[in-house]
């Protein structure tokens, strides 16, 4: 087959996923998704398209297993009263404060910094117009974190002009370095492995994901995002020691998108992590390295930065 040949018969697999993912998005609705009458998992097989079938099926469908079960509301009650110790902290927002000439522009780091935001924007740019899954790969906590990360760059970038955007930017400080952490530390290390390993046994089928997940745009979001958020949160923006205050909006990003995998993606048949499936007790052993790396990166950020 000549390489033209390839190329359009790429093209037409592309436009027939895209038109049966607007075809599906047709047959469901957001009230789907808070309709009592409906089931949890929302799509047969609880795969979407069949793009996750190398998932075991009992990871995909059926009830949810009473060991995560018992411990979540265990798990949320910790959360809530950790928000509300928060919000009864004096002074917690002053912390968060830099003087007012810390913040300089057309300097060597504000340069990078500009730099460093073109080429983040150039990546989303790069997810939106050129890979298969476009709009659609705001869904995973990677792209979450990239964008977070570009944030904080735009942030800083224009803090120098306007001072209004420097709390913003500090609170997305520890965020930003713990999705990071998390993103390129529990893909790389625990979750691709898993998945090449265990979930996907056809060695065809391992070879082109192994190949996909490490391909340019990937191999930013999941590697080269990690030297991006230090590189800007510890050594290019103006450095602050962390606070437990800043434990506050990186939990409120990790719960944001916990309730998301779970009350969406999980029903519309999305297992971007099937570690996370809570249809098995080894559930129990994913949200406890969550656990430990959200409180092990605060105390690793916290030495490094103080």
């Amino acid at each position: 087959m000549s390489s033209s040949a390839a190329m359009t018969n790429v093209k037409e697999k592309e436009k027939s996923v895209d038109s049966k993912v607007q075809e599906f998005f047709r047959d469901h609705s957001v009230w789907d998704l808070i309709d009592p009458s409906k089931p949890w998992v929302l799509v047969e097989g609880g795969s979407f398209l069949g793009f996750f079938d190398f998932v075991p099926e009992h990871y995909r469908c059926g009830p949810w297993s009473l060991v995560p079960l018992s411990v979540l509301p265990f798990i949320l009650s910790l959360v809530v009263k950790g928000a509300v110790w928060l919000s009864m902290q004096k002074g917690l927002w002053e912390q968060f404060v830099l003087p007012d000439d810390s913040y300089e522009a057309f300097t060597l780091e504000w340069y990078y910094t500009l730099a460093a935001s073109c080429w983040m924007v150039f990546i989303m740019w790069h997810i939106y117009a050129r890979s298969p899954a476009s709009i659609g790969a705001w869904v995973t906590f990677t792209v979450w974190s990239w964008t977070i990360i570009t944030i904080r760059h735009f942030l800083v970038l224009v803090a120098p002009f306007f001072p209004s955007v420097r709390l913003a930017s500090e609170l997305l400080r520890f965020p930003a370095l713990l999705s990071a952490t998390i993103t390129s530390g529990i893909w790389n290390f625990v979750l691709f492995p898993a998945i090449v390993l265990y979930f996907v046994k056809d060695l065809d089928q391992r070879k082109k994901f192994i190949g996909f997940f490490t391909n340019f745009r990937l191999t930013q979001l999941h590697v080269f995002n990690f030297f991006f958020a230090v590189a800007n949160c510890a050594y290019v923006s103006p450095v602050r020691p962390l606070h437990i205050g800043d434990t506050g909006p990186a939990g409120m990003l990790l719960c944001a998108y916990m309730t998301w995998y779970y009350c969406v993606l999980d029903r519309l048949g999305i297992h971007l992590y099937p570690i996370f499936s809570p249809r098995t007790p080894l559930v129990m052993f994913s949200w406890m390295l969550i656990i430990g790396a959200c409180a092990g990166g605060y105390k690793f950020w916290k030495g490094f930065l103080a």
